[in-house]
């Protein structure tokens, strides 16, 4: 894992200041604490900060062959089959890294380079003989990389922080953003809260040549069904295929372990981690003083069960409001709450590892969030009644959101009256639009905001033939690489440690979107497949229990500590310049007084006055 960032001129007579990409680099020291160097080439510059995993060596980075050079974040999991392609192919390697082979992949596959790769990467390399930029990002988004376009030069770096370092990146917010982060609580890609800079999107590259800029998408994720197996030949396949992209992410040259919840997915990933290696495998897990939050004990049986080396901590309030960390890590607006506890069992690992696997993606191959299976139900039930009729329902129906959301049924009635994508889009939201733009002051209300149309055509652009399918299409297109994917990269990059997901591998991904839905939900339970299908390995008693992960107990945070610092921060001009803080103040009372659950709301404008004090 590293921290990138390059200038790249039109002109390649254009000067390029070596001390903006210095301070580029300096913005980023906390990506790759092991060593940095730059690159100044004609009319270009890149500059590198790296975390040593591979090579340690002779790994160093910007790195060259010939006339190309190349700054790179992540991991190539199948560089040795392709450096093996490569040398039959004439190439002479210098390396045993990983990064060398990118280069001599560029001479041998240009632009179809990132189809060829098994891994999470983002890079940029510069070929001179071409005079070309080009820049690839891993299909899923495990690995950031921002861009903006600013006199006759592109700007890149894997944070927006490493932009600003540049000196000429404006911080202009773009109300469109705004109004996505506080519905959804992160922003979509290709979208950043700054109208000037850019995402680079999963799945797709850059090219800049003669002037001109060109996106390209490279790789696109299938849920059309198109295999027949039996139940036993699909468990077959995918504890195959999920053994395979948990023993590949086990190369490195460093300490490794591992992030254990208690949940299926990251038990899973330790026990195939136990079964692939000769050491114990260290684990690490967060606990809360909140008894009905704390998952150790299941973790504890986990740990026990694999024969792993288990580390916990305890989170407490007075953790969600130290603030240094999450204000210096977040530089868009970020409102997911897990982000802090994810924090926290980062810097545990670090303590004892450089390399930590997690269980990330695991819900959204194996249908493991209860909404997808409300999603399914809804659309089976849409067509009994004239939307009408629901619209009525939705109308008189109470409104009783401090009960779990799978039993407001005011919020259900009102999806049945909806196409099934906006009734989807709003069921991923935290807040919906109608609660979000009574607080905007005018002129951010008044911009066309549309905050769920990212969920929105992404899941009507899935070509999946049933609701499971569209709707994990529509998290693979926006939460994951929107939140979760950039929660645990700020938070895990934050204390310097690199986290590997296996269930994230893409063929592994491919595999499943293949799959029947109504296999994955087995006994009607969600990720029942894949509890039936790791039964066997795991014991029925660490699996047939209800699904927690890293939340917090954040209703309770927002009416005592967490509401006090919020009371102070509604006091900040640059807040009330956006937001009606005195409408704020009435939610936050309505909140304390028991009567409504505005926790999501509270904690998201909680998280935007951090970010605009900070950042702006």
């Amino acid at each position: 894992m590293c921290g990138i960032a390059g200038i790249f001129a039109y002109d390649a007579a254009a000067p390029i200041d070596r001390r903006s990409l210095v301070a580029m680099g300096d913005a980023l020291a906390h990506r790759g604490p092991d060593a940095w160097d730059t690159r100044l080439g004609p009319g270009y510059g890149f500059v590198h900060r790296r975390l040593a995993i591979i090579d340690l060596a002779e790994g160093a980075q910007p790195m060259h062959a010939d006339d190309v050079w190349v700054t790179f974040n992540g991991e190539i999991y199948n560089y040795l089959e392709l450096r093996r392609e490569l040398v039959a192919l004439g190439h002479r390697f210098r390396t045993n890294s990983d990064t060398e082979v990118l280069l001599h992949g560029w001479r041998a596959w240009g632009e179809r380079l990132p189809e060829r790769l098994r891994g999470m990467f983002a890079f940029a390399l510069v070929d001179e003989r071409a005079r070309t930029l080009f820049c690839a990002r891993d299909r899923l988004g495990k690995k950031p990389l921002y861009w903006t376009e600013r006199r006759g030069r592109v700007v890149f770096a894997s944070e927006p922080k490493g932009l600003f370092a540049h000196g000429d990146v404006p911080r202009e917010l773009d109300p469109r953003a705004l109004g996505e982060f506080l519905c959804l609580r992160y922003v979509p890609d290709p979208r950043t809260i700054y109208k000037a800079v850019h995402k680079l999107a999963p799945a797709h590259s850059l090219t800049v040549r003669d002037g001109r800029i060109a996106t390209r998408c490279y790789w696109r994720l299938s849920h059309a069904v198109a295999d027949t197996r039996s139940p036993a030949d699909w468990s077959d396949a995918i504890l195959a295929k999920f053994d395979e992209a948990v023993r590949i992410r086990l190369m490195s040259e460093v300490p490794l372990g591992a992030f254990l919840s208690g949940g299926v997915d990251s038990f899973a990933v330790v026990d195939a981690m136990a079964r692939a290696g000769n050491e114990k495998v260290v684990a690490c897990t967060m606990g809360f003083d909140d008894p009905a939050l704390d998952e150790r004990r299941f973790a504890r049986g986990a740990a026990a069960h694999c024969g792993a080396l288990l580390h916990e901590e305890e989170l407490r309030v007075a953790d969600l409001l130290e603030q240094d960390w999450f204000d210096a890590t977040f530089d868009e607006p970020f409102a997911d709450s897990s982000a802090v506890p994810t924090y926290h069992v980062s810097r545990l690992a670090r303590r004892h590892v450089t390399v930590a696997l997690s269980g990330d993606g695991g819900d959204e191959a194996f249908c493991g969030y209860r909404r997808y299976k409300f999603d399914r139900i809804e659309n089976r039930v849409r067509g009994l009644l004239p939307r009408a009729v629901w619209q009525a329902l939705g109308v008189a129906y109470p409104k009783l959101d401090w009960l779990p959301r799978f039993l407001r049924f005011k919020r259900t009635f009102q999806n049945l009256a909806r196409d099934p994508a906006e009734a989807y889009a709003r069921s991923v939201s935290g807040v919906l639009p109608e609660e979000i733009l009574p607080l905007l002051r005018s002129e951010w209300r008044d911009a066309g905001l549309d905050p769920l149309s990212a969920v929105r055509e992404a899941y009507r652009a899935s070509d999946g033939t049933d609701a499971l399918a569209r709707a994990a299409a529509a998290d693979y297109a926006t939460w994951l690489p929107g939140d979760i994917l950039v929660k645990v990269d700020r938070a895990s990059m934050a204390v310097s440690l690199e986290v590997r997901a296996p269930f994230l591998d893409h063929e592994l991904v491919e595999l499943a979107a293949r799959m029947p839905g109504a296999l994955k939900l087995a006994g009607g339970a969600t990720k029942g497949f894949l509890r039936e299908t790791l039964r066997a390995r795991l014991g029925s008693e660490n699996l047939d229990r209800p699904k927690q992960g890293f939340s917090v107990p954040l209703r309770r945070w927002m009416a005592g500590a967490c509401g006090d610092r919020l009371e102070t921060a509604l006091h900040d001009a640059r807040l009330d310049a956006v937001i009606d803080t005195a409408l704020v103040a009435d939610r936050l009372r309505e909140h304390r007084s028991g009567r409504r659950n505005h926790s999501d709301l509270l904690w998201a404008v909680l998280c935007l006055a951090r970010f605009l004090r900070r950042w702006t």
